[in-house]
Parts: structure tokens; C-alpha cells; sequence
């Protein structure tokens, strides 16, 4: 959609297919029993006003001067067995002093710690355009000004968060840094993601998922955009190496000037363009997934009649025995809705997701279920161990939590076509290089990929972002001026001689 909303700006027709029947993607929410689940968003980078990603959120309609965020102050809590809480709070000082509390005996490396959190609020790489379509000139200033900056983004690549606990002697510092992000990434992107939430861009757009996927369709279609649903794509037509539309499972034919597919990357290459294009990019992290894996979820999701809103939104509770699925987990990590009164049902009640973050292990684990036939039988023993884990560690919550939807990684893998159930792309681990392909695919033209699978670990911003640079790359090549903005009537857009349609 983003793609699509700076094409139409730019003079472009444009269509796209979706499989589903709503639009976002992995954007998404849905309902069960009255409840609205929320799908995708835990926070999000670019809801400071001031961070580089709010101009273009508001550029694509997800963020308007309606958009109500909130903030939570105690980002996130580990809760464990013994009573000790330990909170990331939204303010760094405030978060140095917690950890201080809980490991006077580590002050020295904690010092160290938050010292580098307090550089990674300062860097924040340029996102308005490509770099390989920046200007030499461009070029100097970003090098001359973030020089520094590389050194220790390029330090902290290479250390593991596992590997970077280890340096302190508290065991809930160790489990703190071992469990905090999802398996295998490394120093670096935790560093990252403590400084947008120490600078207060980690807010939550009240309404979820849901509400921002139809704000953007709004703006699409209001710019004179179709979305097509129930449209799953089987391939992209290719003749004579250029990409001349997109043939639907249902038969039909969709002819276009160019082909922009945002589509798991794997799936795209592989089936949708019958793997005779490789990308070696690609194809060199698929073949190895100890260096670049995958991460995914079983989510547990609970109707909750207790009021919750005094509760942690995020709330990682460490278990005294482990749940075990693919191996055992020794931890739950609590999702709470009640912060949205529009999530809320009539009777008061909200949601409350209990998520086990695994890898693909996981996913192959629920496969192997799905194909002996105990995929229901299994769904319903790790719901109810869930149920159980939750209600010893908070018997408040005794007979107040009812199960209304159980996901796996085969229903990421069903709904959005992902590698082994991924939601994300690849793990930026110690050992592995970042990803940041083009999205031009050689020896195959009037064709790119977008989306977030071709950006080092995905997720909403580079979504947008790689829609946009999708964007940009087509009006060079069509020689077309790019706009951001729809055109004022009064000024003459530089344009081709017909428009161009793009699917």
C-alpha cells in the first residue's frame, strides 16, 4: 500500500491483488467471541514526532492528527518466580536506576551498559531515500557526520546478547539480556530498540493493527487505488524477461507495465517466479539458517474478565516448571490489551495474549502435528498448560480467563506465506551481515521486490520504507518526477506519455 499510495502520487495507476480479505498483511487483527485480537503491533518506531519515520507514516495516512498514541512507561516488566520485577522503564535514568537496584554488584558494567543505550539514542541512519540514488555530496555529509556511529554499530554486531549477559554476575541480568530479544540476535539491535523506547518512539496507535492497515487502505483507494481481495497470486508472467502482469489461482490475468511484489521474499523467488531468478542475497540466508534464522510465535489468547489495567503491559513471567513444545520454555511472556478502551468488549472484558517466542524448531515441531493428525489434540494440552502456568503465578486471574484462539507458526506460514511461519525476516545475529537488498532482481525487468523480508529483520518501518524506495526506483527508471504528495491543480506533473499501470 505504501508503494502504491507514492505512485498515485507520482501520476501512476495502480492495483493490487491481495490474498486475504483485509488489507495490511501481517498488519492485522481479528475477532473471536467478540474480542478483538491484535495481530502485529507491540510498538512502533516513528511515533515520536521528531523521528525521521513519523513524516513518512503520516505520508502513507497510518498516522493522522487523529491518531490518538499511547505510551507506556513501564515498557516492559520480567517477573520472577521469587518476586523480584524487573521493569525497562521509558526513561533512561530511571532504568539505570532499577538495574542498579537489582545488581549493585554489576555497577560497573551496567554503567558501561547504559552508557552505550545513551549513544544509540543519536543514531538514526537516513531513510528518505536509497543510498545508492543519493547525491556524492549526500553521500559526504552522512559519512562525515555518522563516521563514529559505524564503529560501535559495527562493534555490537558481532557480540550476542547471550555472550553480552554473561559479562555480569547477577543470574537475572544474565536472563534479562539472554531472553529480552528473540533468539539469536545480537548486541546490537537490543541496543537499537532500548534507545527508540528511551526516546519516547515506541508509542502504541490506539486502535491496533487493524485501524492503521485501514487508514492507509483509506488513502489508497482515496488516491484513486483498487485493492483486489480473495486475490491470491500463482505467478508472475514473464515474457521475453519482463514482467508483464500477475495470473491469480482463480484463473484470472491481470496485465501491467510493472510488477511490485511485497510478498514473503522465499515464496515470491521460489514459487511465484519460479525460482529462475535467484537473488544471491537471498538465497545465501535461506541455505543457512545457524547464521540467519528465522523467529516465530505459539500464542495463547485469552478472553479476560478481570480489570487488568493496573497489570504490565508487557510482562515476561519467568516459570519455576518449563512449557514444553519443540523444548522447554522457562518463560511466558504476557501481552495486555486493557491500555485500548476500543479493544475493550461491552462487558468490560479485554484481551490477554500469552506468546512463546521460538524459532524454526517450533515450526516444524506444529508441521510434524498438523501431519499426524494431533495438531488440535496438541493445541488444546499447550492452551491448557498455558491456562495453568499463568493462574499459579497470579491467581487473581482464577477464573477469569477463558481461551478464544490459539496460533502457530502454520497459521503465520497459511495466512502470509512465510518461511518456516515467520512474521518477521531474518535474525540479525553475531555471525551474520546485514541485509538490505534493492529489490531489483537481475536478468528480470519492470519487476521489484518490496516489503520487509528484504530488510535486515523486517518488521513495520522497513515495510514502509522498502514500499516507498519501491516506489522511487520505478519513477527513475520511467524517468517520472517523484512525489510524496499529490499534486497541487495548478501544477503540471512531469509524467509519461500514458500513465503506467503497476500491480
Amino acid at each position: 500500500m505504501a508503494t502504491g499510495i507514492y505512485l498515485l502520487n507520482s501520476g501512476y495507476d495502480v492495483e493490487i491483488l491481495e490474498k486475504n480479505t483485509c488489507p495490511g498483511g501481517a498488519c492485522v487483527g481479528w475477532e473471536r467471541k467478540g474480542c478483538y485480537i491484535d495481530g502485529c503491533i507491540h510498538w512502533l518506531v516513528g511515533t515520536n514526532t521528531e523521528s525521521p519515520y513519523y513524516k513518512m507514516w503520516r505520508e502513507i495516512g497510518a498516522l493522522n492528527d487523529e491518531t490518538e498514541i499511547f505510551f507506556q512507561n513501564d515498557f516492559s516488566v520480567f517477573d520472577f518466580p521469587d518476586g523480584t520485577k524487573l521493569t525497562v522503564w521509558a526513561d533512561l535514568k530511571k532504568f539505570h536506576e532499577e538495574l542498579l537496584s537489582i545488581a549493585p554488584e554489576d555497577e560497573k558494567e551496567i554503567n558501561k551498559f547504559i552508557r552505550r543505550i545513551r549513544r544509540f539514542r543519536t543514531i538514526e541512519g537516513p531513510v528518505d531515500k536509497p543510498v545508492d540514488m543519493m547525491s556524492p555530496i549526500r553521500l559526504l555529509h552522512i559519512g562525515f557526520t555518522m563516521w563514529r556511529d559505524y564503529f560501535w554499530v559495527a562493534k555490537y554486531s558481532k557480540v550476542d546478547n547471550v555472550e553480552y549477559g554473561k559479562r555480569f554476575k547477577n543470574k537475572k541480568l544474565q536472563y534479562f539480556f539472554a531472553n529480552y530479544m528473540a533468539p539469536g540476535y545480537n548486541h546490537m539491535s537490543m541496543l537499537y530498540m532500548l534507545a527508540h523506547v528511551m526516546n519516547k518512539d515506541g508509542g502504541i496507535p490506539i486502535g491496533g493493527s487493524m485501524a492503521m492497515s485501514e487508514r492507509i487502505y483509506k488513502k489508497f483507494t482515496s488516491l484513486g487505488g483498487v485493492m483486489r481481495f480473495g486475490k491470491e497470486v500463482q505467478r508472475v508472467r514473464i515474457i521475453d524477461n519482463r514482467a508483464v502482469g500477475a495470473e491469480t489461482k482463480d484463473g484470472d490475468f491481470y496485465p501491467a507495465d510493472w510488477v511490485v511484489s511485497s510478498t514473503a521474499t522465499e515464496h515470491c523467488l521460489k514459487k511465484l517466479l519460479g525460482g529462475e531468478y535467484p537473488v544471491k542475497k537471498i538465497d545465501e540466508r535461506l541455505a543457512n539458517k545457524e547464521k540467519y534464522p528465522i523467529y516465530t510465535m505459539t500464542i495463547a489468547v485469552f478472553k479476560c474478565s478481570e480489570d487488568i489495567r493496573n497489570m504490565p503491559l508487557g510482562l515476561h513471567a519467568v516459570t519455576e516448571e518449563p512449557l514444553v513444545i519443540d523444548k522447554e520454555y522457562d518463560g511466558i511472556a504476557l501481552r495486555n490489551y486493557a491500555y485500548d478502551k476500543t479493544m475493550k468488549t461491552p462487558d468490560g472484558s479485554c484481551v490477554l495474549q500469552a506468546q512463546i517466542v521460538g524459532d524454526d524448531d517450533m515450526y516444524f515441531w506444529w508441521k510434524a502435528r498438523k501431519q499426524n493428525g494431533t495438531y488440535r489434540e496438541e493445541k488444546a494440552r499447550v492452551g491448557k498448560e498455558i491456562h495453568q502456568k499463568i493462574i499459579s503465578r497470579y491467581p487473581e486471574l482464577a477464573g477469569k480467563l477463558e481461551l478464544i484462539d490459539f496460533v502457530t507458526p502454520c497459521t503465520y506460514e497459511r495466512y502470509l506465506n512465510t518461511r518456516h511461519g515467520s512474521f518477521q525476516g531474518f535474525v540479525h545475529t553475531k555471525e551474520g551481515k546485514a541485509l538490505m537488498q534493492k529489490g531489483m532482481v537481475k536478468g528480470l525487468k519492470n519487476f521489484i521486490l518490496s516489503g520487509q523480508c528484504i530488510f535486515q529483520s523486517g518488521g513495520l518501518p522497513p515495510a514502509m520504507i522498502t514500499g516507498k524506495f519501491a516506489a522511487m526506483r520505478i519513477c527513475k527508471e520511467d524517468g517520472v518526477f517523484f512525489r510524496t504528495h499529490s499534486p497541487s491543480p495548478f501544477i503540471i506533473p512531469i509524467t509519461l506519455k500514458r500513465k503506467q499501470k503497476v500491480r
